[in-house]
């Protein structure tokens, strides 16, 4: 073999790991329901309307074995059924973006409807991710009151004064918590 061939096949060998790895990122969604259907006639229907979400599987189609691009939930604005044009929302970009049932069908498009309300499929959020992400209403707290009956305020970071002491105290005030502990440890015995 010569140098050339050595170094196509290298390329090749790395086109088809870089591959292997996309296709293991590609999400599984065949157990959801089909969004396109037939009606008497064999025509293809849209089963979602405006409001609804989609979900669709895109492929490359000018390339000769039609490699997986992605997979996105898009919100339906509206749908032409007589040309079988969607009127999208791209919720990972922000943006509205077309696509079309009849024609996508032939591509090699894969439309498919999410089971939940909150199904999304497509790239993840970035940024920081939500506190209550279970959406079960968190326990309120009850709040602590002083003397007056007003809500405490708790402050934040160190006391005031509290490295301004002098050494004396601060050992006696070490000695009166060993002791505390002391008492404590004797009693849970």
């Amino acid at each position: 073999m010569t140098d050339i061939d050595i170094e196509t096949l290298s390329e090749l060998q790395d086109a088809e790991a870089k591959e292997k790895a996309r296709n293991a990122a590609k999400p599984v969604i065949d157990h959801l329901p089909d969004a396109v259907g037939t009606d008497e006639l064999g025509n293809p229907t849209f089963l979602a309307g405006a409001g609804d979400r989609v979900i669709i599987e895109r492929v490359a189609t000018v390339l000769n074995n039609k490699p997986w691009l992605d997979t996105k939930t898009y919100v339906i604005n509206s749908v032409d059924c007589a040309t079988g044009e969607l009127r999208l929302w791209d919720t990972d970009a922000a943006r509205d973006t077309v696509s079309n049932y009849i024609d996508g069908i032939s591509r090699g498009y894969r439309f498919k409807l999410p089971t939940r309300r909150d199904m999304e499929i497509g790239k993840r959020k970035r940024g920081r991710p939500k506190k209550n992400p279970t959406g079960i209403p968190e326990q309120a707290k009850p709040v602590e009151l002083d003397a007056e009956g007003k809500p405490v305020i708790k402050k934040r970071g160190r006391p005031k004064g509290s490295k301004n002491r002098d050494k004396a105290v601060i050992k006696a005030e070490k000695k009166a918590k060993l002791e505390a502990r002391k008492v404590k440890k004797a009693k849970k015995k």
